[in-house]
């Protein structure tokens, strides 16, 4: 099997290294039969936050997963800006438009300010 067009950059994968360490992160480079991961959970906490090289064969791409909510768009598209990334950021704010056609919030309530109200002020002995 044809790995490298299985995996790419930017993929979140899952694997095991050559040290026999679970980890998860996203590929970095794909290159022969190995592939480098950017790790950002790992069974050896040292090697968060840093680059592994593991074969291609220990390594399994994770699922695509959609944000679930609203507000789960709303963070990525922060990211995105974050980011600079304008593709993903257009992406997103379009899944977010197609959100907000589906998903209607509730009227707001009327604001009430009771301190303000008079009728409550004079029930009370200063």
């Amino acid at each position: 099997m044809n790995w490298s067009i299985l995996l790419q950059t930017g993929d979140w994968v899952t694997g095991t290294s050559a040290g026999d360490e679970k980890f998860i992160g996203f590929v970095e480079a794909v290159r022969g039969g190995s592939v480098r991961v950017w790790v950002t959970q790992c069974d050896r906490e040292s090697a968060i936050g840093t680059s592994i090289e593991a074969p291609l064969s220990k390594v399994k791409k994770m699922p695509d997963a959609a944000p679930a909510e609203k507000a789960e768009l709303l963070d990525l598209i922060e990211l995105a800006l974050a980011t600079h990334d304008k593709d993903w950021f257009d992406s997103l704010s379009s899944e977010l438009g197609s959100a907000d056609s589906k998903q209607t919030l509730p009227a707001a309530l009327p604001i009430h300010n009771r301190i303000s109200d008079t009728r409550f002020r004079n029930s009370i002995d200063i």
